[in-house]
C-alpha cells in the first residue's frame, strides 16, 4: 500500500492521467463524421478533460500546465453555459493544438525528470482572442452572459466546485464565420497498454514499460525451460508445458503490440496543424492501419515519420492556387500505408505534390561540399542523388523558416532508421510527387 501513496506512485498517476486525457481530446477534434463540428456532447467532454487536468495540476502545482489547460477551459465554459450548438472545429482546434501541444511539451518534461519552464504565453493568447470572439457571439445573439469562469490559484489542495442546479437557457450556435474542418476516423489512444472489458464496457489499463519488460524476460525464461524439458519421460507434462509455454508467449506479445494506425492518428494531427500555418488544404489518408507492431517500436518511429510527413507538406504540396494552375484538385493528399515482407516492416509516405529536382539538389550538395566541385551528375543514379537531402546541414531552401529551411530533418530520419537496422528510400513517382519508404527490422 505505501507504493500506492509514494510521489513516485502520484507522479506516475499524474502523467499518465494527463497522458490519456491530452489523447482523447486529440480523438474528439480530429474524429467524427465529416461535419467538422464540435457538437453538445463534444463540448462537455472537453470541458471535463480540461476541468480535470488544470484540478491534476493544481494538486501537483505545475502551475503553467494548470493556467494552459484553464485559459482553454474558459472557452468550453462559455459554450458550455450557453448550450452552444455545433461550433465549427476551425478555428476552435488551433487554439486546442497550441495549447494541448504546450501541456505535452510540459509533461514530456517532467516524465524526463526536468524542470517544466516553458512559456504558455502563445497558447493563452490564442485562447483568450478567440473566447472574445465567443463572447462577442454570445451578445449579438442576445443571450445572458454566463458569470466568469475564475482561476483559482494552484495549491496542495483542490476542491471541485458545487454541481448547480441547471437553468433552462436558450440554445446558441456558435457561428465564427470559420468553415469546417475534415474529420478523418480515429482509433485508440497512444498511452494505453491494455484494455479489458467491465460490465460490458471498454475500460483502459495503464501498465509500466518496465513491468512488462520483466514480464517478457520471464516468459523467455520459460521458453528456454520448455526446450529442455524435451528430457521429461511424462508426455503429458511435456505437452501441457508446452500449451502454457505458448500461451503465455502469444499473450505478452499481445500486450506488446500495438496497431500501426497510432503513428497515422499522430500524422494526421501533424497535418492538420501544418494545413493552416502553411495556409495549404491537405489531408491523411491510410492504408494497412490495422497492422500491429511491438510498441516500442513504434515509438522509436514516431520521430522520423514526422519528419517525413512535415517534409512532404512543406516541400512536397503546393500552395492552393499553384494546384489549381497546374490543374490539380486544390486540396493536396499525403498517403501513409504500412505493410511488411518476412520480417521487416515498410512505412510509405506519398504526396502527390511536387517532384524532386535532382539536378537543383545535385547543384546545392555541390555548393555544401558534399561532393566534389567537378562531379558529374550522369555518374549518379536519380535516387543516390536522392540521398544528398539526409546530409546534415543538406536544404534546397533559399530562407529559413519556422518549419523547414534549416538543413535539419531528413539527416534525423536517415541517422534513426540505421541505428533500428533499417533505411530510407527515396523515388520520384510516375505520375507526380515523391514517395519516401522507412524499412527496419520489426524485432
Amino acid at each position: 500500500m505505501e507504493e500506492s501513496f509514494s510521489p513516485e506512485g502520484m507522479l506516475d498517476s499524474y502523467l499518465y492521467e494527463c497522458f490519456q486525457l491530452l489523447e482523447q481530446m486529440d480523438a474528439i477534434v480530429l474524429s467524427g463524421d465529416g461535419e467538422g463540428f464540435f457538437h453538445v456532447e463534444d463540448i462537455q467532454e472537453i470541458f471535463r478533460i480540461l476541468h480535470t487536468i488544470k484540478g491534476t495540476s493544481g494538486i501537483m502545482m505545475y502551475d503553467n500546465i494548470g493556467f494552459t489547460a484553464h485559459k482553454l477551459e474558459d472557452i468550453f465554459y462559455y459554450l458550455r453555459e450557453v448550450s452552444a450548438q455545433e461550433v465549427p472545429k476551425a478555428g476552435l482546434s488551433e487554439c486546442i493544438f497550441a495549447a494541448a501541444d504546450f501541456m505535452v511539451g510540459e509533461l514530456g518534461k517532467i516524465k524526463k525528470g526536468e524542470h517544466p519552464d516553458g512559456n504558455p504565453e502563445e497558447a493563452v493568447r490564442k485562447a483568450e482572442a478567440y473566447l472574445e470572439a465567443v463572447k462577442a457571439e454570445i451578445q449579438r445573439c442576445g443571450v445572458e452572459m454566463p458569470p466568469e469562469n475564475v482561476y483559482a490559484s494552484p495549491g496542495m489542495y483542490y476542491n471541485a466546485p458545487l454541481q448547480e442546479e441547471s437553468k433552462p437557457r436558450k440554445r446558441v450556435k456558435i457561428d465564427l464565420g470559420t468553415e469546417p474542418e475534415p474529420r478523418p476516423e480515429m482509433h485508440p489512444g497512444d498511452y494505453v497498454l491494455t484494455e479489458r472489458k467491465q460490465a460490458g464496457k471498454e475500460v483502459l489499463i495503464g501498465i509500466s514499460i518496465e513491468k512488462l519488460e520483466k514480464v517478457n524476460a520471464l516468459s523467455k525464461k520459460l521458453v528456454q525451460l520448455d526446450g529442455e524439458a524435451e528430457s521429461l519421460e511424462n508426455e503429458n507434462i511435456k505437452r501441457r508445458l508446452h500449451e502454457i509455454v505458448e500461451e503465455l508467449r502469444a499473450s505478452v506479445w499481445d500486450m506488446r503490440k500495438t496497431p500501426i494506425a497510432t503513428i497515422f492518428r499522430r500524422m494526421n494531427r501533424v497535418v492538420c496543424s501544418l494545413s493552416g500555418r502553411l495556409s495549404k488544404e491537405m489531408e491523411i489518408r491510410t492504408e494497412g492501419e490495422e497492422l500491429l507492431v511491438d510498441r516500442l517500436l513504434v515509438e522509436q518511429l514516431t520521430e522520423p515519420m514526422m519528419h517525413v510527413v512535415r517534409n512532404a507538406a512543406d516541400h512536397g504540396i503546393e500552395s492552393v492556387e499553384e494546384r489549381r494552375a497546374a490543374g490539380k484538385n486544390p486540396k493536396g493528399i499525403i498517403m501513409l500505408s504500412a505493410g511488411t515482407e518476412g520480417n521487416r516492416l515498410f512505412l510509405s509516405v506519398k504526396n502527390d505534390g511536387r517532384k524532386l529536382d535532382a539536378r537543383r539538389i545535385f547543384a546545392r550538395a555541390k555548393e555544401k561540399g558534399f561532393i566534389g566541385i567537378d562531379a558529374d551528375i550522369r555518374d549518379y543514379g536519380e535516387e543516390e542523388i536522392f540521398q544528398m537531402i539526409t546530409r546534415s546541414g543538406f536544404s534546397t531552401m533559399d530562407t529559413v523558416t519556422e518549419i523547414s529551411g534549416r538543413g535539419i530533418g531528413m539527416d534525423i530520419v536517415a541517422n534513426r532508421l540505421k541505428e533500428l537496422g533499417g533505411s530510407l528510400r527515396i523515388r520520384n513517382l510516375p505520375e507526380e510527387g515523391v514517395e519516401m519508404v522507412m524499412e527496419v527490422p520489426m524485432e
